[in-house]
């Protein structure tokens, strides 16, 4: 029975091409090769590649795609004038997308030339000049400060400052690379000078540790006997709010001070993962934000720095240690300051790319 199954099957087919059902194949004939070669560079694709200032070199990975009418024959790749390599094989002979790795290039100002040569002959040479540098640009609009913490360095990669260390602080896994590790009596000062501004803005990721109870994070705070004098600069801290930790911010305004204070809003957990915090001094309002969200927010009238010449990365000290803010034995990373109040989008933008 199933012989005779197979047998009708075959024996409609048949008919079905005699009768025309099914197209005959016809071959077609490519036609004139009228074109040249179009060439693509997909990467490098931006002037500047750039590598973390502790790396001297790197490869890299040049992409290109040749597109032609008819046929492609060949491809050959160029490094300042230098062969790098050719490709003669394609399995589609009218749009090939390719890569080649480079061996270690320094530093340095760079070329790469991609040819493609059709099958009548015709070439096609896109060139495209880029920089291998591990000088750090700044990545948003108003940044003046970034420090990273890799390369057991405490650097400020826009100005190529080092920061002053009192005490021990160390190194941790970061949320990116590697990160500050507070310690007892440890933390880093530059002068406030450098970072002053009109409107002021901070950004960094906090793995909090809860031990001591209360710390200063981030303090910019005039001298002053009592070392309380909260009358200019800003002081970001934290405090026990129960089993958690409690995000504050001070902004002296020249006569008094604002207090930011969010409450539970601004609580972290504490044994929370990585969270990011930021705030804003604006000319009439303060914000205060964790992971890209408002937890603090209100008017004030405007910043004063008057004898504010240190800021303080990681504790109240040297000029905010009366209630105890100390150093802050948690992780920080990433740190950014601006010379302006970045928007919310800004800050959420921020928390995207990391």
């Amino acid at each position: 029975m199933k012989n005779i199954i197979k047998l009708l099957i075959l024996l409609l087919v048949a008919a079905s091409c005699q009768e025309g059902y099914i197209d005959d194949i016809k071959p077609v004939q490519p036609g004139a090769d009228e074109s040249a070669p179009e060439v693509t560079i997909g990467y490098p694709s931006t002037a500047v590649v750039l590598i973390p200032f502790t790396e001297e070199s790197t490869q890299i990975n040049f992409e290109f795609e040749v597109k032609d009418d008819i046929e492609i024959t060949s491809i050959s790749v160029a490094l300042n004038g230098s062969p790098l390599t050719t490709l003669d094989s394609f399995k589609d002979y009218r749009r090939v997308a390719a890569a080649h790795l480079s061996e270690t290039l320094p530093i340095g100002d760079y070329t790469v030339d991609v040819t493609a040569t059709d099958a009548s002959g015709k070439s096609t040479t896109k060139s495209y000049d880029f920089e291998i540098s591990n000088v750090y640009q700044a990545k948003y609009d108003g940044e003046i400060l970034y420090m990273p913490f890799e390369g057991d360095v405490y650097l400020d990669l826009l100005e190529n400052i080092s920061a002053t260390k009192v005490g021990s602080p160390g190194f941790a896994a970061g949320k990116s690379g590697r990160a500050y590790a507070g310690a007892t009596a440890g933390y880093l000062t530059l002068p406030a000078a450098d970072v002053i501004s009109d409107e002021f803005s901070a950004s960094f990721w906090y793995k909090v540790n809860a031990v001591p109870d209360r710390a200063g994070i981030l303090t910019v705070s005039p001298p002053d006997p009592t070392n309380n004098n909260r009358t200019s600069g800003f002081r970001l801290f934290r405090e026990a709010a129960g089993a958690k930790q409690r995000i504050k911010l001070n902004v002296g305004n020249g006569t008094g001070d604002n207090w930011f204070d969010g409450g539970a809003a601004a609580d972290i957990d504490a044994g929370s993962d990585w969270v990011h915090v930021a705030f804003t001094i604006a000319g009439d309002q303060c914000t205060v934000y964790i992971n890209g969200n408002v937890v603090s927010q209100g008017a004030y009238p405007g910043v004063s720095w008057a004898n504010s010449d240190v800021l303080t990365i990681g504790s109240g000290a040297p000029n905010f240690t009366e209630w105890g803010h100390l150093s802050d034995l948690s992780l920080i990373d990433e740190l950014r300051i601006f010379d302006k109040a970045l928007t919310q989008e800004e800050i959420q933008q921020i928390v995207e790319d990391n």
